[in-house]
């Protein structure tokens, strides 16, 4: 036996086959633990004497069950015996083993996974976390029973079906690995099903791929219930190796937290969300934290998969993971966010409410009661493993053609993995069809959260089976199966005959055009020419020289005869799994398609009542569609054909109940709200996709391949189930024999580079369903031919003699076109059900016989001219070869080159000088061929040459196809691996000819097999016998001519290509066999090419229903133009041209948005249409379009309708402008370009003096199209007009929604005149005049604003009746921000709320950015990914079209712009509190201030910064002044205080404070919801809400408002609102609300305009080394003022709130029935030396009350006084305690936690450490009423003993449960009975009860009615006697008289009086005894 490298033997029995040896082997460990994937080999052996010993049998014991068993348990074993190629033997071993842990092991095992760590690698959660999905499948009970929705779950009746439907998604299923399980088995759905499933693992796919820093915040906020008395809590967070932990908190089970912890993390997204979060809650003692309370684990991805990558307060259940079964220990609540760069964390306030949902809230442990379970994975076999290529030396034998290559079987081994563990079967070696016959067994604990057992051949097709057994771990890795549970599967081993047929149509847009090309069709090994092992099948084509297409690609010229490729196979007959995946996917696809459709009319139409009406009524006809497609029944399983396994029942099931679901939940959607039904039917699809995932699909995808010999150069790989035939057409795949166009990629790059794209039809059947593909082509004839190819090669170079033999010969003289197999003609038989029809005949490639300008509309024609001479002699014309072409072969003379018909020369001969060649085009060398040419001539050089070259144009078409090679048929090439062609030249040195002989079907009618042929090469020992398949095409009797059209009118968002962030885009068509490119368009991202481009001619075979509904697709490309180097690809994008009727009927096509895209990004859009056109018709075309120069125009017809449009252009200025080329941008101008007119603006005269242009009103007419759906772009570019006359383009931008800024005309305005508009309609209106700012009128309106008296907070405060001084600013902000606890009496009170946005304000919706006015667009310098951030662009536009009756004289909308000039504005920045600051000090905290720029003033609150904090509140008001726009942006940062080194920056925030100025939003001050004239929301604005009102009224173009004083109303827009329709006339308003004019005019402008309210905006604080990724949140408003509005409302008071200082005083009385701890040693009694020990949570004020000796009656006497001092925030119910962090603090830390009193019983001993006997913790704010009686005191004081007494219960909201709660800052005093409790195992009881009196007072109160400590002086109020306690209450050490008395006497009395009497008795005796001698004698002799 071997384990820990160490073997052991037993002794050797002899002569017998049934040994017992009865002996113990053992193993020292030492001080480490073994690996819990560990195992024991046993190995039984026949002892020989001689010779090696033989093998019996052997086995493998795991050591996972041993580890995790009881220390020193034996566990009994009885192992089957394995022989030694692993199967099963006779014999049996019976053997005992345990396993006793090394000495501080403490159970853990050594690089293997405890239990408790197994649980937490598991790291379930409740499924119901992932935003409220449910797991469930809506009533229905799941298979394991459990129930189907959760309770507390109230949703809305119409989303509630589609979000449950879309939360049922099985990511088991979807993720499966495996194959078929063995029927009967506990399949994979099974265990599935029963399973909870993972939350959704949203957002990963958004990741990149590239190293990302990440912050993961922690907050942890409290404990409840934790196990244990007397504890002192601390709670450890790990991650990734980093541990923080909390401050520790004494003697309390409830402690309170609230800490939060930063992890800055730079990694691999997918290696941190794989790293493990730990939370450990510790009970510390002393310095150190030993003993662990309770622990959760889960993985970082658990968290970054829920909504916005958080969980927030949330409760983990806390487990202890040393147990074998983990119970609830108790319950920790958590925040954690995981922000990436550009995530917004959520807040993570602590939240401690009366209604705290914690059942709802909790997380589970997957470790809580979870039970060893196995994974048990049966591998049967494996078939159809495909041959591996040889090893090097064989593939260095084939380069150096001394071999051939060859194909080795592989060495197979199946390895499965399940949560990091991994198990193999054993290597079956040189087998391609292994049977395994293994079980593997993984164990795990059970549920676990990974949900993927992974399964790999190591070395396609597996079968194996999984099952899962509960209740114990593996007793092996691997064990064998026998023979009957082998033969039970063989049913699922059957295969059945399938066909593949491929008609090929075409092959273009190829790049490779240097040799042969070809296509084969494979499935899995069948169908690849490269394995020999299989039978061949016709699976590629011919190979062909790939033609030109004139003008960039190529493609293969395969004429009227196109291939027909077919592929036998054998394939398990899984067709009923692959029709339900069909039959979901049409259903998915015609949802797809009619979202599709909707999408395009909203986005069009969308404004108009047709529109919406439009896409009402194709939303309700998508409806009814797809709800009649899921009542569809799903396609039915044969039971003769086909063997359903329990996983195929469990998901047809969960289909069918899904499809159910989604009928009845669409059945109630009201398709009026469009948005909505888009989302929810967007869910559905999702759904919908999912279910179309099929687990068991044991048949391959197919393949097709465009080779080139043996290599494989492109792909496009097509799922089986997509080209699978069947009867019903709802279960055929949606490409199954239709004519689709693949695009084929390239192996080894990404998917922006296309190899090509081939049209086929791709069909796949059983042979028996093969006729129904032939039935479906009745226009086809099959035509096929045997073929061989003759080779011959120059034996001797030079001598122009062809032969059959020589080196270059490299195949046979008769082979296939590849030259791998010997074809002699003569040895073709005929094969079954064929015969031959004809002679051999030659008949050569069409391919060869294109000339070289085949395609081309230019030709270059070319001869060298060449000289010699004698060194340094005179140069001559070459005597042999005057004329040659580039190779040296003679050409004809440059004179006698004719031109060919159909062309024209274009220019004369002339040499070329574009070459690295000398002023006369010479080059020179020593020898042709052999050294290179130089431009330099030398003397010792004697051969030159130049080049010749002359242009011929196209005049006239000609046909392709022209012969020009010779009658023979041969094709020549130098070599055989290189292209071939028709004309022979001198460097040729091989050449071959195809010979073919046609086969025709012997018997008439039918479907005759594929032919293979048996040819018999060479003779005698040398025959060999070969298979191959002839070639096999169709000729279509249909074959019809079309015109394609295609209409390319513009471009939009295309990315740079050029660094100035522009490109020239032109864009390539290709279609079939053509393609043809548009002119270029310079310097746009936004081309309009306006061009029609004509494919002419264009021959497609089949009949033209076929053509209409499966059309080629057009492939566009667009590029970048560049004048040096090669085009650079921009995007591309496949349409589907559309088949026209002629004649009346025909309708020009209109244009669509197409996305063009590079890979998987989107590069822009195009506007395009194609028309497909059939020329073969009676019906004459449409006429040409017109033209525009040599291009032709998109037709009026398909062209948008234009209209003459006015755009109007606010050129505002420009922002943050970067450099460029190392120099400023000083004096720029933009350029703007719209439907081709271009209007610039004026050149800025200083960017830095004033970066707004002077005259900033641009105008330009233009023609623009009347639907906004074709609404070109905007394009702006930045030019930098610098010394010497140099303009470069320094930035650009693209405005491509140029709909947002469409608006009526005035003139259309002016008809409504008088007409009465709703003020909320005229909201939605553009301003048509833009205020004028005049800084004169604006300070006299000013000083008249603040002329009016007005009652300042102080004088209100002296004033009574006018205030409210118990009512502060934050008592708002409480009220406002949902934390109504903390606002005390503000809402009773009648005031009003703000807003408290989640985000900054510039960010909500209802306010567009503040982009009304003037908007801000980003500029970028640079070419595509590369692009750079370079500035920003102020400003906004107004499209409008323009009325014909009034010409171009209309009124402009802009023309009321503000000043450009600069304005002095002062800004007041109130800063309230920041949240989650990062740390940045050593400890974990920070010391933060803030500080505010604007301009050049900057301001700072470094001296009143807040130490040791992460959550500071601030209070602090800045009052800054600057220049708009010259400094537009504030810029708050927040600082961390360093004593020593500077400070550092913890992040920062920027508020672009001009659009704030200038928006008509009015988000300069904030407007309040009530109107106050004082108290702390007093109006602080700078005009009364009557004068905003007028001015908001005279900007937006109404009439100004009147005021009514009887009864109180305003006047305005037309419209009168009486003050009675806002206030009721009883209504009860505070005393500090202004007079009803102004309340009345700011009630009006809340309800009727969108202004800015009074808010505080959260904006999140960024750090410039971390972009993207918050530092924390800062809340915090500003208010924005004139310069010239003086002077300034007074700013609002928001300084923090000071808490009050209070006493509170306990005074301890009696306790009650207090727990007798101890027994006495000379009584025997029961008792208890009791005491009383109390503190306030947080505080480090512990007291004691004096200690009652002798308890014996549980009745302990006190009268003793508990004094502690308190720091109180009443309004907020929060006590305020400042401590040291550590004794080297130099500044307190400042807590705000719940004021909690504990109080705790003990027993003191005088040696020993003091017995903790209960306690009691006591929330002052929320105390449980004292009970009057002692005897009425019981559980209901007791929160926790409410449930079942269990302190496992989860009934811990009952916790909460305050109604009957006291608050003692309220009440001042209570006075009563409260229980003391514990738990004892498990169990919550009461354990004592104490009477007491509790008392707060404030601090002039305590000072007023002074009290002692104890019963010390002064002892009053009230006074404490001495307590009354019996005289058996005494210390025995200091009273040996009491203690003799009440102890020894009392008990031992009559002990004590008969030893007194037997002592005196004793010592009579011995006084008699002792005297009696004496007294003898002396009476004897007589002496006196």
């Amino acid at each position: 036996m071997h384990a820990i490298r160490e073997k052991k033997k037993t002794e050797v029995k002899s002569g017998t086959l049934d040994p017992e040896w009865d002996e113990t082997l053992k193993w020292e460990l030492g001080s480490k633990a073994p690996r819990a994937d560990g195992c024991i080999d046993i190995t039984v052996k026949d002892y020989e004497r001689i010779g090696k010993n033989k093998v019996l049998g052997k086995a493998t014991i795991a050591l996972r069950n041993l580890i995790h068993a009881t220390p020193g348990t034996p566990i009994d074993y009885e192992l089957g015996l394995l022989d030694a190629q692993d199967s099963p033997t006779v014999g049996t071993l019976t053997l005992k083993v345990s396993y006793t842990p090394p000495p501080g092991a403490a159970g853990a095992v050594s690089g293997g996974p405890t239990v408790g760590a197994m649980a937490a690698r598991s790291a379930a959660v409740t499924s119901d976390l992932a935003d409220g999905e449910d797991q469930s499948t809506g009533g229905t009970d799941l298979p394991n029973g459990l129930p189907a929705e959760r309770s507390g779950r109230k949703r809305d009746k119409v989303k509630a079906g589609l979000k449950r439907i879309t939360g049922l998604k099985a990511k088991g299923l979807k993720d499966s690995r495996i194959a078929a399980p063995a029927e009967g088995t506990q399949a994979a759905a099974g265990a599935g099903a029963m399973m909870p499933q993972m939350p959704q693992q949203r957002h990963r796919d958004r990741l990149s791929n590239v190293k990302t820093k990440f912050q993961v915040r922690v907050r942890v906020v409290e404990g409840r219930r934790l196990m244990g008395g007397n504890m002192n809590p601390v709670c450890r967070v790990s991650l990734d190796g980093d541990a923080k932990q909390t401050r520790v908190h004494r003697g309390t089970s409830s402690p309170w937290f609230d800490e939060i912890f930063f992890y800055q993390l730079e990694k691999l997204p997918s290696e941190l969300l794989e790293d493990f979060l730990e939370f450990k809650v510790c009970n510390s003692s002393g310095i150190r934290s030993t003993t662990i309370i309770g622990a959760f684990k889960c993985e970082v991805g658990m968290v970054y998969d829920q909504p916005e990558h958080a969980v927030v307060n949330r409760w983990l259940v806390l487990a202890n993971p040393d147990e074998p079964t983990p119970t609830v220990q108790g319950y920790l609540k958590v925040s954690v966010a995981v922000l990436g760069p550009g995530d917004v964390c959520p807040d993570l306030t602590a939240s401690r409410t009366d209604q705290d949902d914690v059942e709802a809230n909790l997380l589970w442990s997957a470790g809580v009661h979870l039970q060893p379970a196995t994974f048990t994975l049966t591998v049967y076999c494996a078939q159809n493993l495909p041959r591996m290529d040889a090893g090097t030396m064989q593939t260095l034998k084939e380069v150096l053609g001394i071999g051939k290559a060859s194909k080795e079987l592989v060495d197979p081994y199946l390895l499965a993995s399940y949560a990091g563990r991994e198990v193999q079967t054993k290597i079956m070696y040189t087998n391609e069809n292994p049977e395994f016959r293994q079980d593997l067994h993984m164990g795990f604990l059970f549920p676990s959260m990974c949900n993927v057992i992974r399964v790999t051949l190591k070395d396609w097709r597996v079968l194996l089976a999984l099952h899962t057994h509960v209740g114990s771990y593996p007793p092996a890795p691997s064990t064998a199966i026998d023979n009957d549970a082998f033969n039970a599967v063989r049913r699922y081993r059957g295969t059945r005959r399938f066909m593949l047929m491929c008609q090929l149509a075409g092959a273009w847009l190829l790049e490779e055009a240097g040799r042969p090309l070809e296509i084969e069709v494979s499935i899995g090994n069948f169908g690849n020419k490269l394995e020999n092992t299989m039978l061949p099948s016709p699976s590629s084509t011919h190979p062909a020289n790939p033609v030109f297409d004139g003008c960039k690609y190529y493609f293969l010229p395969w004429g009227d005869a196109l291939p027909l490729v077919t592929v036998h196979c054998d394939w398990e007959d899984v067709t009923h799994r692959l029709h339900s995946v069909n039959h979901v996917t049409a259903i998915a696809s015609a949802l797809k398609k009619d979202l599709q459709q909707a999408e395009l009319v909203l986005r069009s139409k969308h404004q108009t009542p047709e529109g919406r009406k439009e896409v009402a009524d194709i939303l309700q006809d998508t409806l009814t569609k797809l709800i009649d497609a899921c009542r569809a029944p799903l396609p039915a399983v044969d039971p003769v054909r086909h063997v359903e396994t329990s996983l195929d029942r469990h998901l047809r099931d969960r289909r069918r109940l899904e499809l159910d679901q989604i009928a009845m939940s669409c059945q109630d959607l009201d398709t009026s709200e469009h948005q909505s039904v888009l989302e929810e039917l967007q869910a559905v699809l999702t759904l919908l996709e999912d279910l179309a995932v099929e687990p068991q699909n044991s048949i391959p995808d197919v393949f097709l391949w465009l080779m080139s010999g043996t290599r494989r150069l492109a792909y496009v790989r097509i799922p089986a189930h997509a080209v699978l035939y069947s009867h019903d057409l709802a279960a055929q795949g949606e490409l199954a024999g239709k004519f689709n166009t693949y695009t084929l990629c390239y192996p080894d790059k990404d998917e922006s580079f296309v190899g090509g794209v081939v049209r086929a039809s791709v069909w796949l059947g059983q042979e028996a369903d093969v006729r129904s593909w032939w039935d479906n082509r009745p226009d086809v004839q099959l035509t096929v031919y045997a073929e061989s190819y003759e080779n011959q090669v120059i034996a001797v170079p030079g001598s122009g003699k062809w032969g059959t033999s020589g080196l270059l010969l490299t195949r046979p003289a008769f082979s296939d076109a590849d030259g791998r197999l010997s074809l002699p003609r003569e040895a073709f038989p005929e094969p079954e059900g064929w015969k031959f029809q004809g002679d051999w005949i030659v008949d050569p490639d069409p391919s060869v016989k294109y000339e070289a300008d085949a395609g081309r509309q230019l030709f270059t024609e070319e001869v060298y001219e060449q000289q010699m001479r004698m060194p340094g002699g005179t140069w001559l014309p070459a005597p042999s070869n005057t004329w040659t072409d580039a190779r040296g072969d003679p050409a004809s003379k440059r004179d006698e080159i004719a031109c060919p018909d159909g062309w024209k020369w274009r220019d004369l001969w002339s040499y070329d000088l574009q070459r690295a060649v000398d002023g006369e085009g010479w080059e020179y060398t020593v020898e042709s061929g052999l050294v290179g040419w130089s431009p330099q001539e030398k003397i010792y050089h004697v051969t030159r040459r130049r080049r010749w070259i002359r242009e011929r144009f196209l005049v006239h078409k000609v046909e392709k196809h022209q012969e020009v090679g010779q009658v023979e048929g041969w094709e020549y090439a130098p070599l055989f691996r290189l292209q071939f062609h028709a004309l022979e030249r001198k460097v040729d040195m091989v050449r071959r000819r195809r010979w073919r002989r046609r086969l025709v079907p012997a018997q008439p009618g039918g479907a005759p097999p594929t032919p293979r042929l048996v040819v018999k090469a060479g003779d005698g020992d040398d025959a060999i016998t070969q298979l191959t398949c002839p070639r096999m095409y169709v000729v279509s009797a249909e074959r019809h001519t079309f015109q394609l059209r295609a209409h390319l009118y513009q471009a939009r968002d295309l990315p740079a290509g050029d660094k100035t962030g522009l490109s020239d885009p032109y864009a390539v068509v290709s279609f079939c066999a053509g393609t043809q490119q548009t002119e270029k368009e310079r310097a746009t991202l936004c081309p309009t090419w306006d061009q029609t481009l004509i494919f002419d001619d264009v021959k497609l075979a089949g009949p033209v229903l076929t053509t209409r509904t499966q059309a080629p697709q057009v492939v566009v490309e667009v590029f970048d133009w560049d004048a040096r180097g090669a085009p650079e690809f921009l995007g591309r994008v496949f349409c589907s041209p559309t088949m026209v009727e002629l004649g009346e009927a025909y309708q020009s096509l209109p244009l669509k948005w197409y996305p063009l895209s590079r890979g998987k990004d989107k590069q822009g859009e195009l506007l395009a249409s194609f028309e497909l056109l059939p020329k073969d018709t009676a019906e004459e075309l449409p006429i040409l379009p017109p033209t525009r120069g040599d291009f032709y125009m998109v037709p009026f017809g398909v062209r948008p309708l234009l209209q003459k449009t006015r755009v109007e252009v606010l050129c505002w200025g420009v922002r943050n402008m970067s450099t460029f080329e190392l120099q400023s941008v000083t004096r720029p101008s933009i350029e703007f370009e719209c439907g081709g007119e271009r209007v610039t603006s004026p050149i800025m005269a200083n960017l830095r003096v004033n970066p707004n242009f002077d005259k900033p009103h641009l105008v330009f007419d233009v023609e623009l199209p009347k639907e906004d759906l074709y609404m070109p772009p905007l394009t702006l570019r930045v030019v930098d007009h610098r010394a010497f006359g140099s303009k470069p383009v320094v930035a650009t931008a693209v405005v491509s929604d140029l709909h947002q800024y469409t608006v009526e005309p005035k003139s259309a305005r002016k008809k409504r005149k008088g007409k009465r508009v709703p003020s909320h309609l005229r909201e939605s209106l553009p301003a048509t005049t833009l205020p004028l700012l005049d800084s004169k009128a604006a300070k006299e309106k000013a000083d008249f604003a603040h002329s009016r008296p007005s009652l300042s907070h102080a004088q209100a405060a002296r004033e009574p009746g006018t205030v409210d001084t118990d009512i502060d600013w934050w008592a708002k902000y409480y009220a406002s921000s949902g934390q109504s606890n903390r606002s005390g009496a503000y809402l009773s009170k009648g005031y009003e709320k703000m807003e408290v946005l989640s985000g900054a304000l510039e960010d909500e919706i209802r306010f567009s950015g503040f982009r009304d006015l003037v908007d801000t667009v980003k500029l970028f310098r640079g070419r595509g990914e590369q692009a750079q951030f370079a500035g920003e662009f102020k400003g906004t536009f107004r499209v409008y079209p323009l009325n014909q009756e009034e010409g171009d004289d209309q009124p402009h909308l802009l023309s009321g712009f503000p000043s450009p000039d600069p304005q002095e504005v002062i800004a007041r920045v109130y800063v309230v509190l920041g949240t989650d600051l990062a740390p940045k000090d050593a400890g974990g905290s920070s010391d933060p201030y803030v500080t505010v720029k604007f301009g050049k003033t900057k301001r700072s609150s470094k001296d009143d910064f807040r130490p040791n904090t992460l959550n500071p509140v601030f209070g602090h008001v800045f009052e800054v002044g600057g220049t708009l726009p010259l400094h537009k942006d504030l810029l708050v940062q927040v600082w961390d205080r360093d004593l020593a080194s500077s400070d550092d920056l913890i992040g920062e925030t920027t508020i672009d404070l001009e659009n704030r100025f200038l928006t008509r939003h009015r988000a300069t001050c904030g407007l309040p919801r009530q109107y106050h004239v004082s108290g702390s929301n007093a109006w602080r604005d700078a005009e009364t809400p009557f004068e905003v009102l007028a001015e908001v009224a005279k900007l937006r173009n109404l009439e100004a408002p009147v005021w009514h004083a009887q009864p109180p109303a305003i006047a305005v827009a037309g419209n009168s609102y009486p003050l009675t329709e806002f206030e009721s006339p009883d209504a009860s308003l505070p005393s500090t609300v202004g007079p009803p004019k102004e309340r009345l005019a700011l009630y009006i402008l809340h309800k009727h305009f969108a202004l800015v309210p009074e808010h505080v905006e959260s904006r999140a604080l960024m750090h410039p080394a971390r972009p993207g990724v918050p530092q924390g949140q800062l809340r915090l408003w500003v208010d924005l003022f004139p310069a010239s509005a003086q002077p300034l409302p007074p700013p609002v008071d928001i300084t923090p709130r000071r808490p009050r200082k209070y006493t509170l005083r306990v005074v301890v009385y009696n306790v009650f029935e207090a727990p007798l701890q101890e027994t006495s040693l000379v009584g025997r009694e029961k008792m208890s030396d009791v005491y009383v020990k109390g503190w306030l949570q947080g505080t480090k004020n512990v007291q004691k009350t004096d200690i009652h000796y002798r308890c014996m009656d549980g009745e302990a006497n006190f009268n003793w006084r508990l004094v502690y001092d308190l720091d109180m925030m009443e309004a907020e119910q929060m006590m305020v305690v400042e401590h040291k962090e550590h004794p080297w603090s130099l500044h307190t830390t400042q807590q705000r936690r719940p004021p909690q009193l504990t109080l705790q019983l003990w027993d003191n001993d005088l040696i020993l450490r003091d017995d903790y006997l209960s306690e009691m913790t006591l929330d002052l704010c929320r105390m449980p009423k004292p009970a009057k009686r002692v005897g009425d005191v019981g559980p209901e004081q007791v929160p926790q003993m409410q449930g079942d007494g269990d302190a496992n219960s989860v009934a811990i909201t009952l916790l909460d449960d305050h109604s009957t709660a006291v608050n003692l800052f309220e009440a001042k005093r209570l006075y009563g009975f409260f229980p003391f409790v514990r738990v004892t195992e498990g169990v919550t009881e009461i354990a004592g009860k104490i009477e007491m009196e509790l008392e707060v007072l404030t601090e002039e109160e305590s000072k007023t009615r002074p009290a002692g400590m104890g019963r010390d002086e002064p002892n009053m109020n009230p006074k404490l006697p001495e307590p009354n306690r019996p005289a058996t209450s005494f210390l025995w050490i200091t009273s040996p008289w009491k203690s003799f008395r009440h102890v020894v006497w009392k008990n031992y009395k009559w002990y004590c009086i008969t030893l007194v009497v037997l002592a005196l008795l004793f010592l009579f005796l011995f006084l008699l005894l002792y005297s009696l001698p004496g007294a003898t004698i002396d009476y004897l002799i007589g002496v006196d």
